[in-house]
């Protein structure tokens, strides 16, 4: 399931309210290893505000709305926050874990790892293992 939200910015500019908003996809930018922009940056682009205004600055201001999100952004989403590191976490978790049943599933036949904790803790230990050894 696609990770996003909608991120509507409020704010007011030489006297005239504004409400410019875009659908983040989380997906998009941590598959791609991509550098995850603030909120404000997204928002900004694809409501065409030059990155190198004062509006740009007063937007970044504004109060923030968090709205429509789907998958496991839900989890880490209310009307006036998003909690991306926890999300970023999670997600990241949850990645791993999806792995790591294909491993469980391709070399010991077991189609669902949550049954068999211990393999999944060990197999856990050693991704951290492996993780640490590259540092």
């Amino acid at each position: 399931m696609k990770n996003s939200v909608r991120v509507t910015i409020l704010f007011s500019y030489r006297g005239i309210k504004y409400q410019p908003s875009a659908v983040i996809d989380f997906d998009s930018y941590l598959l791609g290893d991509k550098t995850m922009p603030e909120f404000f940056q997204i928002v900004a682009r694809e409501n065409n505000i030059d990155r190198y205004s004062y509006e740009l600055e007063v937007m970044e201001m504004g109060i923030y709305m968090f709205t429509e999100a789907t998958g496991l952004a839900e989890k880490f989403c209310t009307k006036d926050s998003f909690d991306l590191k926890g999300f970023s976490e999670a997600w990241m978790q949850q990645r791993v874990i999806k792995q790591l049943s294909l491993i469980a599933q391709q070399q010991l036949a077991i189609n669902d790892l949550d049954q068999h904790e211990d393999l999944s803790a060990a197999l856990m230990q050693a991704y951290r293992f492996g993780l640490d050894q590259q540092k």
